[in-house]
């Protein structure tokens, strides 16, 4: 058997690998509608130029949508071409959600529109390796696949059968034969894991479906010399050996995540459910379980309990009670106002359904669930994990300590950390809460051998909610190393500044982790410190924001001791953390993740930094914080960007051992690249008033004793923006910042800044609409950014 897998759905997704082989590679065939010439040089060529090309408008934004316009006035061959594509993409992936729907949906772009088979559709449900496949990631594993497609079909035929007919020969040819454009040589590590992939699903029982930094792990490790009888550099050479050695020695194996299998080359790696245990204690040691989680529970069953009451005997005042039961945190506010509607719309239905959950003795838990499920119309509650969210909380009116609350994605999270067997995709709702109450007893069995125990599965239900809130999720088969996609020429255009700039800016990041941007106000330091993270980390969620201030101090910052509501009700004080321990937190789920400290220079540095002053300079280092004995280091993919108003006079705060540890990109109106920002925002958004960039160059001469006092062009860049508004902004919002500047001097010099004096003094030096013409480069972008400092 090889490294072909013999999971649950694997068989159908072999199948459908094979007729992709024998279809579209062998021939021009087509995957979905075999017959019809889709796989053909013409058509992946166009597909090609249109995706590959249109992608140079940038990779971030909606994939989807951008897909529909990019396939706008294309063919209904091209468009199907695509769907197939996306479908040999999605049976890569093992963890993916919708596959189904994302093919279809694009299917369903033509007139002429053809349904995924049925045959083909169930091969997408096993999948073959976890991989990260969120928006930028897509682009170049999906492009990966084209460019292969078109490349091999440009071969001669007598190629293409030698090649198919050798593994070894193929792997040689989509390793180092295939040219990868440009735009996939800048982020080859997702187009690596894909060729990796391919040869799995062309040859499966040659090449395992594992990713290269794994298999260059596992072919590395030292109880694994002994099977390796013939040296070689290929690395899929070795693991065809230590499979075949292992097989010999402990039998067949499906992959080499099987724990028995791993233990060998990751000895690290420990019993998940040591870890989820651990946590598990270290959460109820902190004495916060009945606060956080079962408190109100229990007040939610109670409601409820009183609502079972009441539909039983069938009172007038039922549908009120269930309707305040139902009430909390539990279930979705939208879902909660639909259910609402389901008893208000249909209360003869509704109180049916709601005597079979609450009916007294008889029927087990998954009848009276199935029973319940087919009087709830889709229109109460869509989707099997939504209904069986409404139903669970509902049967907390019988025993909440029984039948605790259920939640899709917090079961799918604690199922991922520990390793317990997950449902099948098409599964019933009432096999969903069963599965979750075995997990629940799992757990509690799991606990109790360590030493721990937990009364029922409320409380443990409660514990899991807390745990995988802040644990993180191992892959199920192959961890993806890649970084995400850093497309700063797109960038720059959004922001008008130079990509070279943002560029200078990344690399200083990754040399010293931290930097700040400093410069007067209104230049834009915060937005770009934003949306510059946001780009690097891909993803808002990866970056926090905090602002500092005069009483801002290390409580508040790292750690500290807060006012919080003790065991016995009475107040007292808890160990908390701050932004800075909750960013380290969050980036232990890897990538990037981007601290941004606004306004760093408006609190006491050193009495809010404290530790970090050390940690800054000593990333690998461990250090104990000062209200705490765990140890505790900055994790290396934890940036820090700072800003800083050189127009603040407490910026005599930051001292020199501040500014060793961090480097500095100044943000000054006239100096590169702010300078002539303003320029080219205008002249791209609002023409008819881009005489105010040379107003406001004009201002910052007449201040250049005062350099710090320069007006920045965030001011003026807003939207739809005329000469009223402008006045305005001069007025209320600029004057009286020159004026504080310029406070004490002859009333005469801030005269000169009145906005028609300054306004004809440009039109008199003939500086209006004659400034250096921009490049094309520094003009593309999008209107509407407010560039706020």
């Amino acid at each position: 058997m090889g490294s072909r897998r013999t999971s649950e759905g694997a068989k159908e997704a072999y199948k459908a690998g094979e007729a992709w082989v024998e279809r579209a590679l062998r021939k021009d065939d087509s995957l979905f509608t075999p017959g019809n010439a889709i796989w053909t040089p013409e058509n992946l060529a166009e597909l090609r130029e249109s995706f590959l090309e249109w992608q140079e408008d940038g990779l971030g934004g909606d994939f989807d949508a951008k897909l529909e316009r990019q396939l706008a006035g294309r063919s209904q061959e091209v468009r199907q071409l695509m769907a197939e594509v996306l479908y040999i993409h999605h049976l890569i992936l093992l963890r993916a959600g919708n596959k189904r729907e994302r093919i279809e949906s694009v299917l369903g772009w033509s007139l002429d529109r053809e349904d995924v088979p049925p045959g083909i559709v169930e091969g997408l449900k096993a999948g073959f390796i976890n991989i990260s496949a969120g928006n930028n990631y897509m682009a170049y594993q999906v492009g990966t696949i084209i460019e292969f497609a078109e490349q091999w079909k440009y071969l001669k035929p007598t190629e293409r059968k030698r090649w198919l007919d050798d593994p070894w020969a193929f792997k040689e040819y989509l390793f180092t034969r295939l040219f990868t454009g440009r735009l996939l040589v800048n982020n080859q590590n997702s187009g690596r894991i894909i060729k990796d992939v391919l040869l799995h699903i062309v040859f499966p029982d040659e090449f395992e479906t594992i990713g290269i930094n794994r298999k260059t792990q596992i072919t590395n490790a030292k109880d694994f010399a002994q099977f390796i009888e013939k040296p070689t550099g290929d690395v899929d050479w070795k693991l065809k050996q230590i499979r075949r050695g292992l097989e010999d020695k402990h039998g067949r194996f499906e992959h080499f995540w099987e724990p028995a299998i791993r233990s060998i080359w990751d000895p690290s790696a420990p019993n998940p459910w040591d870890d989820f245990v651990r946590r598990a204690k270290e959460y109820l040691d902190s004495g916060q379980l009945e606060a956080d989680e079962t408190g109100y529970k229990v007040d939610i069953a109670r409601r409820l309990a009183e609502a079972r009451r009441s539909v039983l005997n069938s009172d007038d005042n039922w549908s009120n009670l269930v309707k305040r039961g139902i009430g909390g945190n539990l279930i979705n506010g939208i879902q909660q106002a639909r259910f609402r509607d389901w008893i208000d719309g249909f209360p003869d239905d509704a109180l049916a359904a709601l005597h079979t959950i609450w009916a007294e003795g008889g029927p087990t838990i998954t009848q009276r669930i199935q029973d319940f499920c087919t009087l709830m119309p889709k229109s109460a509650a869509s989707g099997v994990g939504t209904r069986m969210n409404v139903i669970s909380v509902l049967l907390m009116g019988l025993d909440p300590e029984m039948y605790p609350p259920f939640l899709i994605t917090r079961f799918n999270l604690a199922y991922a950390i520990t390793g317990y067997g997950r449902p099948e995709p098409e599964a019933s709702e009432a096999t969903l809460y069963e599965n979750a109450l075995g997990f629940l007893d799992t757990f509690i069995s799991e606990a109790s051998a360590r030493g721990l125990k937990i009364d029922h599965r409320l409380d443990a239900q409660g514990i899991v909610w807390s745990v995988v809130s802040y644990s993180d999720v191992p892959d199920e088969e192959e961890e993806d190393e890649t970084e995400p996609v850093i497309d700063l020429p797109s960038l720059a255009d959004e922001l008008y500044l130079p990509a070279d700039f943002l560029e200078e800016i990344s690399t200083l990041l990754e040399d010293k982790k931290q930097v700040i941007f400093q410069g007067p106000p209104g230049t834009g330091k915060t937005y770009v410190a934003q949306k510059l993270a946001e780009h690097l980390a891909g993803s808002k969620e990866r970056v926090t924001l905090v602002q500092f201030h005069p009483s801002y101090d290390y409580v508040d910052f790292v750690q500290g001791y807060r006012p919080a509501l003790m065991d016995n009700g009475q107040p007292g004080f808890r160990l908390q953390g701050g932004p800075l321990l909750r960013a380290a937190k969050a980036a232990k789920d890897g990538g990037k993740h981007f601290l941004i400290i606004d306004e760093i220079n408006r609190g006491n540095l050193a009495k809010v930094f404290g530790e970090l002053y050390f940690l800054l300079e000593y990333r690998d280092e461990d250090i104990r914080l000062q209200y705490s004995d765990e140890p505790f280091h900055l994790p290396p993919n934890l940036y820090i960007i700072g800003t800083m108003n050189t127009a603040d006079r407490s910026i005599a705060l930051v001292d020199l051992a501040l500014r060793r540890r961090f480097y500095f990109v100044e943000f000054h109106p006239d100096k590169d690249p702010i300078k002539g920002l303003l320029h080219r925002y205008l002249e791209k958004n609002s023409a008819a008033v881009d005489w105010i960039a040379d107003v406001v160059d004009e201002a910052n001469k007449r201040l250049s004793d005062e350099p710090q006092a320069a007006v920045g062009p965030s001011h003026f860049m807003k939207e739809n923006l005329n000469e009223d508004s402008v006045r305005r902004i001069w007025k209320y919002g600029v004057l009286p910042y020159i004026e504080e500047r310029l406070f004490g001097q002859d009333e005469q010099r801030l005269a000169e800044f009145d906005l028609d004096t300054l306004r004809r003094a440009v039109a008199s030096s003939g500086v209006s609409g004659e400034q250096e013409e921009a490049s094309p480069t520094e003009l593309v972008g999008t209107g509407g950014n407010n560039a706020s400092d």
